[in-house]
């Protein structure tokens, strides 16, 4: 139950979270932004929205609790892919004119982000224990 419960909350949080975060001025409607880009974001948010939309149903309805953190895992590579390679295309973790905040001198999105991926993985390992 503890792996159902971690993987849970880390699903909610990269379903929910980018979804009120990014549904405003700063993103998808950034008017400095070109219309396919915010067709991209949006693309990104329905994708990682649904992944975990399926990922909460193989966890609860069908108890695949190490194939829905992977899901996870899934969603989280892509984040990580992006800030590791943000330099090659000219990428930021933050918007200029946007909000920047840090938690013990880390990026907000970079440590939230690092807290989903451990509870994920802690979730995998119990949930691959109880097997």
């Amino acid at each position: 139950m503890a792996a159902k419960i971690l993987i849970t909350v880390a699903t909610l949080f990269y379903g929910l979270a980018p979804l009120v975060a990014d549904l405003n001025d700063t993103h998808v409607f950034h008017p400095g932004w070109t219309p396919h880009a915010r067709l991209h974001m949006v693309w990104l948010l329905g994708t990682n929205s649904s992944i975990a939309l399926l990922s909460l149903y193989l966890l609860w309805a069908r108890s695949q609790v190490v194939l829905s953190a992977v899901l996870g895992v899934c969603v989280m590579l892509g984040f990580w892919i992006a800030v590791l390679s943000r330099q090659t295309y000219g990428g930021a973790l933050n918007d200029v004119g946007g909000i920047t905040t840090t938690i013990l001198g880390i990026e907000a999105n970079a440590l939230a982000f690092s807290f989903v991926v451990i509870l994920l993985i802690v979730g995998i390992v119990l949930g691959r224990n109880r097997s």
